[in-house]
């Protein structure tokens, strides 16, 4: 499965797809069906990553492979809804659009593919990438089709200009009556367009957005339009440096409210697979209320490797995937901070044990730190809805604990307290709501993304076909009031669940 059909799957948590929408014949007022217009948002998700990455005059590697990457899913999902698209865009020359698009796309490619050393300059991609959003607006437009980024683009050139205004003024004393006669004109045309934006209804099912990403996005128009607000009052006042202050903020506020409308996971898709095969190890090993010295060094190096792939996503001293000028503008940064303080805590506890030399040691206050992680992953990756394997594994694994402590110091079943099978009862209703979950996920699974081969993919859903009917067992014996068959089959959902789970590492 090429990767730009991850981009797909991320809107399946939401009514409307990117990728089927069953016969998609409901035609809305723009004359296109359901499954084009969510093509047609797709396309959009896709571009913004591609032209972010690509605005970049001194490109490191990581940033080179994220433009190549996103470029790619663009041009498969534009291809996608270009094909089945043409019909509907009659009007306003389609041939000569797409091929215009097409070329725009052909040079940028060549621009990533002509890279031969690092730092690179990616600036002439990012030119073709921004000529393809005005032919994008005519095509649309030119069609009575609607579209909010259309909107966006008309704020984003009006906001370039307020930008342009004020150049050159790094302090209030080099601001000049110049400087402030071009805010002043320029200023209005950009608080028209952007209101025509800040007044649309965001299409949270259409884009996938879940509710706190649609809480984030109102605040940051609303942030944008206060600041706006802020310079034509600072305009008036003639204060330099409160003009100064809001004009400043101009770029930074309307670049956030654009990537909110983009995909920045799936470029990276694959490096995050990477990462989570290192992090099954380091999570297991680290989960040892006795671990003697070969098993703490052991958990230390599967610890390494994991921070050694996730720096490939976030680092804070070498490049990679997302600086953090991108996690600040995407809201990302208190997720991949507490990740950085989780890793850093569990690397300290380790070199503790190691260093002191007592054994047998506990490390599992260590694999607490590890457990955070994927917690904060989880997050990140449901304030964005975005569809992650690993995801629903994690809601099932955390949802079957109060099950097992209600048992661990039970021995036989008739040791089982009425207090404890409703406690197990009250689980079990949880893991059959997450069980569906994780066998879609599953189901679903790009075996390519993993590197995990055919007969890997067969072991895996072996040992998650075993776990469902241990569930139906459970369910009929605390129907029955079968004390041992509760404890027995109670203690084994984690003993099912552990195997499965560790397929998905890389010891």
């Amino acid at each position: 499965m090429k990767i730009y059909k991850l981009a797909c799957m991320a809107l399946a948590v939401t009514a409307i797809t990117g990728c089927s929408l069953g016969d998609g014949d409901d035609d809305d007022d723009t004359g296109l069906t359901a499954e084009q217009r969510s093509l047609m948002a797709d396309v959009s998700k896709a571009y913004v990553p591609s032209l972010f990455y690509t605005n970049n005059e001194a490109a490191p590697q990581p940033i080179v492979d994220a433009s190549k990457s996103a470029l790619g899913i663009f041009d498969g999902i534009w291809e996608d809804f270009a094909g089945q698209s043409e019909d509907r865009f009659p009007a306003a020359g389609w041939s000569a659009n797409y091929a215009t698009i097409r070329g725009h796309v052909s040079a940028a490619n060549g621009v990533l593919n002509g890279v031969t050393a690092v730092p690179a300059n990616l600036i002439d991609a990012h030119e073709n990438l921004e000529s393809i959003r005005t032919v994008m607006a005519q095509m649309r437009r030119g069609n009575d089709v609607d579209d909010i980024m259309d909107d966006i683009t008309d704020a984003h050139r009006a906001m370039g200009e307020v930008v342009a205004a004020f150049s050159g003024a790094s302090s209030p004393a080099t601001l000049t009556a110049q400087h402030k006669a071009d805010l002043a004109s320029r200023l209005p045309t950009y608080r028209s367009a952007f209101d025509k934006v800040a007044a649309r209804q965001i299409e949270s099912e259409l884009f996938g957005f879940s509710d706190d990403k649609t809480q984030s996005i109102t605040a940051i128009l609303t942030q944008n339009s206060q600041n706006i607000t802020a310079l034509e009052n600072a305009l008036s006042a003639d204060d330099d440096a409160a003009i100064l202050a809001a004009a400043n903020m101009v770029r930074p506020l309307f670049v956030r409210l654009f990537l909110s409308y983009g995909d920045f996971l799936t470029p990276s898709a694959a490096l995050f697979a990477a990462a989570d095969k290192a992090y099954v190890p380091a999570l297991f090993s680290t989960n040892n209320p006795a671990a003697q010295m070969p098993q703490v060094q052991a958990a230390r190096n599967y610890l390494t490797t994991y921070e050694t792939a996730w720096r490939k996503l976030s680092s804070d001293t070498s490049p990679s995937r997302y600086p953090s000028t991108l996690l600040s503008a995407l809201g990302w940064t208190a997720y991949f901070s507490a990740i950085d303080e989780n890793i850093e805590a569990a690397k300290a506890g380790l070199d503790g044990v190691l260093a002191d030399g007592v054994y047998p040691a506990n490390t599992v206050e260590y694999h607490e730190h590890l457990e955070e992680i994927r917690l904060q992953l989880l997050e990140l990756r449901t304030f964005e809805s975005y569809p992650w394997v690993m995801d629903p594994i994690t809601r099932y694994h955390r949802a079957f604990e109060p099950a097992l402590g209600a048992v661990s110091d039970v021995t036989s079943g008739d040791q089982l307290s009425d207090e404890a099978i409703g406690v197990i009862a009250e689980t079990l209703v949880v893991l059959q709501e997450e069980m569906p979950k994780m066998v879609a996920a599953v189901a679903a699974l790009d075996g390519d993304l993993y590197g995990f081969s055919a007969e890997k993919l067969a072991t895996i859903n072996d040992l998650l076909d075993v776990q469902p009917p241990n569930l139906d067992a459970l369910d009929s014996a605390i129907e029955n009031g079968d004390k041992d068959t509760i404890l027995n089959r109670t203690r084994m959902i984690k003993s099912l669940f552990v195997p499965f789970f560790l397929e998905f590492g890389e010891f």
